[in-house]
This record gives C-alpha cells, structure tokens and sequence, in this order.
C-alpha cells in the first residue's frame, strides 16, 4: 500500500526540504557528497541547519537530485535567496511561440482527441476532437469543479466523479488504479500544495474502496485480468458513443520557466479500427463549447 510521506508535508525548511529530496532520490549522504563534489561533512551540516549553502550550492544540488522547477525555487527562497525560475502564464508574450507550438500539435492530432493538462490536471486547452468527445460523454452533465467558482475543468476529478466520467468509463476500476498512482506520485513533489491534496481527498471521499484514511493507496492489481497489455486502453460508453483509446504524454523539451516544465499534452489515439471510424465521422460535426476556460 502507499501513502503519503508525511516528512513532506513537514519540510517547509531548507533542511528539511533537503533530506527530503535525498530520501526521495534514494542518495545516501556519502552518494550526494560525491553527485556534487563536497564533503559528506558538508551535507550533514546542510541538513541539520548547522551550514547555510550558498546559492551555487542549492542550485548545484537541486540539479544532482533531479529536483523541478518549482521545487527548486522554492529550496532558494528557504535558504533566503529569490527564485531562480520564471513562472509566466501561458497567455503572457514571453510564452508566444510556445502557444504556437501547442496550438500546431493540437490541430495536428485532429480528428482525434488532445488536451494541454497543467500540473493538477486542470484543463488548459483542447481541440474540436477533445471538446466533440466530451459532449458525448458527458452529455450535458456538468463533473464537479475544484475552483466551484472559477470553472476550471479539472480531468482528474472529472475521470472520478460519480455524475462525471466514470459511469461512461467501461474499465473504470483498471483506469483509476492507474490514475491514482499518477496522483499519489504527484503528491510526493507536491504535498504541501493545497490543490493537490483536495483532489486526493475528493477522490477517497467518492471511492473510499480505492483511497484509505490518510492518502491509503488501496488499488492492487487484480490477477484476473491476467497478463497486462503494453498499453492500457480506455473504453468509452455513452449512449450511441463507444470508443476505446490510449494516449501518449508530451512534455516540452529544456523547460526554463515553472509553468512550461508543469504543462503535458495528452494526445488520445483510437486502439481499434471502429474507434478511428467513430472520430472521423465525429469530425464532420461541429463542437459546442467547451464548459472550460483556458488558463489565461
């Protein structure tokens, strides 16, 4: 089973947030000393307070231990140095050719479905395949929100939700096992993020059989189902609507900027000749808006 390392939730000091990140990356004192060419005395010194780095060393060592962007930032600003890394929003100049990179492969996946994910899994943008597919599944339905008054689609909560899109997942119990190591890996960079620990906490509060008390993981595999596929497919039932697909996960290359690092691109591909049909003929309809906004 797995749970939430409480240590995370506590380190809210460069210290601790160093031990941290070396236990979670599986160095040894001696193995981080050697990573970046000082002593173990040193380190030791670092993570009992008994040192302050300078701000070579936190950067020095947050790039050995393979830290992000904002966690990175966030190791300065406990050792009284301002953050190193922007943290533009995607509407803002600086980000205009990275738009229109993500706007290419959006409209490059058509007829099928693609949608730019932040890291909370709130939705960023789509295109027409995503926004048709959504309007049949859901079919007017509206999956509870996070930000009740900000309507931002959250697809995390949204795959959960009761009167959302489990009813229309035919494997939902496969997909969620799935999910919910995807978001129980992401509380382990960001368990002091409030957000994070909502969606965990609404999710155990709909499947109490799959979330235990504090963050519990309860999502073995079941040996039934046999030898696992290379990929895992999602099949969708709503309604005259069946389709079955998997996706992939993009990332942008040599993030500099927090929100950049964050973004992932998740394109869907049909798993089965019906699927592809299903899609190409969905293409010839239009699309109603999408009860979404863009993070602007």
């Amino acid at each position: 089973m797995d749970t939430l390392t409480p240590g995370s939730e506590a380190a809210l000091d460069f210290p601790g947030l160093l031990r941290y990140w070396r236990g979670k990356r599986g160095y040894s004192q001696l193995a981080l000393s050697l990573a970046a060419g000082v002593s173990q005395r040193h380190i030791s010194f670092l993570e009992s307070g008994r040192a302050r780095p300078s701000r070579e060393m936190v950067l020095a060592l947050a790039e050995r231990l393979g830290v992000p962007l904002r966690q990175r930032n966030r190791l300065l600003l406990a050792s009284g140095y301002a953050p190193a890394y922007s943290e533009h929003a995607l509407a803002s100049p600086p980000m205009q050719m990275v738009r229109h990179a993500i706007a290419l492969i959006l409209a490059k996946q058509e007829p099928y479905p693609a949608v730019v994910l932040d890291r909370f899994w709130h939705l960023v943008d789509a295109n027409q395949a995503y926004r048709r597919m959504l309007d049949k599944l859901l079919q007017g339905r509206k999956p509870a929100m996070l930000d009740e008054g900000g309507g931002r689609l959250n697809l995390m909560l949204a795959v959960f939700d009761p009167k959302g899109l489990w009813p229309v997942i035919e494997n939902a119990r496969q997909v969620g096992r799935y999910l919910l190591r995807r978001v129980w890996q992401e509380l382990q960079v960001q368990a002091q993020d409030q957000t994070a620990r909502e969606i965990l906490r609404r999710i155990a509060e709909w499947h109490p059989d799959m979330v235990g008390p504090g963050g519990v993981l309860l999502v073995e595999d079941d040996p039934a189902e046999g030898t696992p596929p290379p990929v895992l497919p999602v099949a969708l039932h709503a309604g005259r609507f069946r389709a079955s697909l998997f996706s992939t996960l993009t990332t942008l290359g040599i993030p500099q900027d927090v929100t950049l690092q964050e973004l992932r691109i998740e394109c869907f591909y049909p798993a089965d000749d019906a699927t592809k049909a299903v899609f190409e003929a969905l293409a010839e309809v239009p699309a109603n808006p999408l009860a979404a906004s863009t993070n602007r």
